[in-house]
């Protein structure tokens, strides 16, 4: 099922409410738990609310080249010289499968890509979770980094009278930091994390970290086989 730009996708279980943007990069346009609104709607462009995916690189892609083995391809510069967040934050997604409560997205990479290969997403909404579900299937070797973009709000949104929360808290505990240059790319150092994460990329997270509006909901997230975190 092929869906336009504009439409949305409305899941609901028990208090909480996700609508899926599948024209948009199949992104989570709003998430709603407990009446209250957690995720940014909209920003200046496409990739600035919501929860996209970044696939199949993620970040920054250095010069927007690709290197596998002895080939080299150029990606389009989204972030000139730099390429941004893979190929399919932006595109329009297949609805393969859709229920009250869940959907299942799928796309390709583009013709940019120079390998042939889709990714699939499959998001589940229950009362107490979301389970949000990435699978890649290429026809041949290749290079891949799968991710996620969540846009949570600074503060929460109270639906109904359009009262706001106090400050978002972010608790999450980092062995090393990747070292970022004045551009956003890794220098190839590792170094301590700061007390407060400023946009750093955190190896070695020690549990689950934690999305807490002090007078609203709090958010678990869960994702055991990540293995860089990105506040």
């Amino acid at each position: 099922m092929v869906i336009d730009r504009d439409a949305r996708i409305r899941l609901e279980a028990g208090g909480c409410a996700l609508e899926v943007a599948p024209g948009v990069g199949g992104r989570m346009a709003a998430l709603e738990v407990d009446g209250w609104d957690v995720l940014r709607r909209d920003g200046w462009t496409d990739r600035e609310g919501g929860s996209f995916v970044m696939a199949p690189w993620a970040g920054r892609l250095r010069d927007a080249r690709v290197r596998w083995g002895d080939r080299a391809w150029t990606m389009p510069a989204t972030e000139p010289p730099h390429a941004l967040h893979g190929t399919v934050a932006d595109v329009s997604w297949t609805v393969s499968d859709l229920d009250a409560t869940s959907v299942t997205l799928v796309t390709s990479f583009g013709a940019a890509w120079p390998f042939e290969a889709t990714i699939q997403r499959r998001i589940e909404l229950r009362v107490d979770g979301l389970t949000d579900r990435l699978m890649m299937t290429a026809a041949e070797p290749m290079p891949a980094i799968l991710g996620w973009h969540p846009w949570f709000r600074r503060r929460a949104v109270r639906l109904g009278d359009r009262v706001e929360s106090a400050p978002v808290d972010v608790a999450i505990h980092g062995g090393r930091r990747v070292e970022l240059d004045g551009e956003g790319l890794p220098t190839g150092r590792l170094v301590a994390p700061r007390p407060v994460p400023e946009d750093d990329v955190l190896l070695d997270v020690d549990g689950d970290p934690v999305v807490r509006w002090p007078d609203g909901p709090r958010l678990e997230i869960h994702a055991p086989t990540a293995v860089a975190w990105l506040v």
